[in-house]
């Protein structure tokens, strides 16, 4: 029989396995074509048999292993980090239209990620123990810094946008000023007192968040096409630092907000009196709500006490001084000095409890200080805010009537005993409820952005208040002092930056 009279005889041996290209090309079992198992021959050396060289304990081989990988992810994080300089990023961010500055540093932090997973595996094999969770935080804050929410819409301000820088003031030889605007034209909208969290992306690629406060006016609208943000340089502070000295027109922030409950909405009917107490950069959130009442309420009254060192270090001097002469019947302005210069008229020595009741003293007796119609808005470094506090209670002010805006953790503090067990947290958010662990010591909002939930944050010591969230049922512990007022933890709001779950317990995030 010729080649092409040949017919084909499937393979007598049992031992046989089926075509893997017909399996994926969906053929069914019947139809796929038979292929011949072919088993591998083994070979005896002649004379006699030698035993296998000893190998390592496999728990041994497999740690030397990861620990390999843990050294390469560790240098190509570095390595990364070394070749990020600012002209990189800018570079990179004008290209794509500005997503590029943000994943550099992410891989990084994916990275190190990585890295602590594969440590911990690394752990199990070696007995090890792992590092305790507040070893570990430092690197968990470090990744929350990319969390964002798709939803552009979100009233806590969790997805960043983009504004472009369009004028840079130097307001003292520590301070300036950046006007930004939309680059689409778009038009932003805020309230007088709020702030924005400004994602700074140093040269080695790290991005910082930090808040600074609005310091200009909106419209009529509550909107305006510019916004003023002012930032004072702080002693070693890296992402002040870096806005007074390296930014420049033309340049683009990434920015989260406007956030805050520090606010004064203006009312065109109102007749209230606004006294405003401020220390230092104290003064962004004031001089917002300052130029607003006097623009938009017209028979509202604003009276500011001022404490600086010296007269070179009050910001908006100019700018406050033009607010006397164009309202001079309804702003009044008193500075104080610690270090004040020759001729100086106003009083001396720092903003204590005795300084603040002498001022409101003189207040009181200018133009009188109603208690149903005088609001007090406090802002400056925590011993101002507390002496200020004391005092104002010690005239009987109503605590509902005392608005704080803190910009570093309160110095005295009261820290609740950590739970010592780890407890179920259920999360709602935007519809969803997932139920995460919180580990011994770790906070509410740990708990959920280690669970990949879009958790709104900014500044992580209870200061701002864009982490608030509702206590559900359950029990929590919070250190306190923080920026909630009274009338929110009635209602049962917490925030989640400072509070600890001291048993099961369910939160709702607004």
């Amino acid at each position: 029989m010729g080649a092409a009279g040949r017919q084909h005889v499937p393979p007598t041996n049992p031992r046989r396995w089926y075509d893997p290209e017909a399996s994926i090309a969906g053929i069914s079992r019947s139809d796929r074509r038979p292929v011949e198992f072919v088993p591998r021959l083994r070979f005896r050396s002649r004379g006699r048999r030698r035993h296998p060289p000893r190998r390592r304990p496999r728990s041994r081989r497999v740690g030397a292993q990861c620990q390999v990988t843990l050294d390469t992810l560790q240098s190509c994080r570095y390595k990364r980090a070394m070749e990020l300089d600012k002209a990189t990023i800018q570079a990179e961010t004008r290209k794509s239209g500005g997503a590029a500055d943000l994943l550099p540093a992410r891989i990084v932090v994916r990275l190190e990620a990585l890295v602590r997973d594969v440590r911990t595996v690394l752990n199990d094999f070696t007995g090890a123990r792992p590092a305790p969770y507040a070893v570990r935080k430092p690197l968990a804050r470090h990744l929350l810094a990319f969390t964002t929410s798709p939803s552009p819409t979100s009233s806590a301000g969790i997805t960043p946008r983009r504004l472009r820088v369009t004028r840079v003031v130097r307001e003292t030889a520590d301070a300036v000023s950046l006007s930004l605007t939309d680059p689409e034209g778009r038009r932003i909208a805020f309230v007088p007192g709020q702030f924005f969290t400004v994602l700074v992306t140093l040269a080695s690629g790290e991005i910082l968040r930090r808040a600074y406060s609005i310091s200009s006016l909106p419209d009529e609208d509550g909107a305006a096409a510019e916004v003023t943000i002012t930032i004072k340089r702080m002693p070693g502070g890296r992402a002040s630092n870096h806005l007074n000295e390296r930014v420049a027109e033309g340049d683009v922030l990434d920015v989260l907000g406007p956030s805050g409950s520090f606010t004064a909405a203006p009312d065109p009917a109102a007749r209230r009196h606004l006294v405003l107490i401020a220390g230092g950069s104290g003064i962004t959130p004031l001089a917002s709500i300052t130029r607003t009442t006097l623009a938009r309420e017209p028979e509202s009254r604003v009276s500011l006490v001022y404490g600086n060192r010296g007269e070179a270090d009050i910001i908006f001097r100019e700018a406050l001084a033009s607010l006397v002469e164009t309202h001079a019947d309804r702003f009044t302005l008193r500075h104080v000095l610690s270090e004040p210069p020759a001729g100086f008229t106003g009083r001396t020595g720092l903003l204590d409890h005795d300084n603040v009741t002498r001022e409101l003293d003189v207040l009181a007796a200018a133009s009188g200080l109603d208690a149903g119609a005088t609001d007090y808005y406090v802002c400056g470094p925590e011993p101002m805010m507390i002496a200020a506090r004391e005092a104002l209670l010690a005239r009987g002010v109503a605590p509902a009537r005392i608005h704080e805006e803190r910009f570093s953790a309160p110095a005295r503090r009261t820290t609740p005993a950590l739970p010592t067990s780890s407890a179920p947290i259920e999360i709602r958010l935007r519809g969803r409820t997932k139920t995460v662990t919180a580990a011994p010591g770790q906070t509410l909002l740990e708990a959920g952005l280690a669970a990949s939930l879009p958790m709104p944050f900014s500044c992580t010591m209870g200061g701002c208040g864009v982490c608030k969230i509702k206590l559900l049922s359950g029990d929590v512990t919070s250190e306190e002092p923080n920026c909630l007022q009274e009338e929110e933890k009635n209602q049962g709001f917490v925030l989640a930056c400072v509070s600890r779950a001291a048993a099961p317990c369910t939160v709702e995030v607004p």
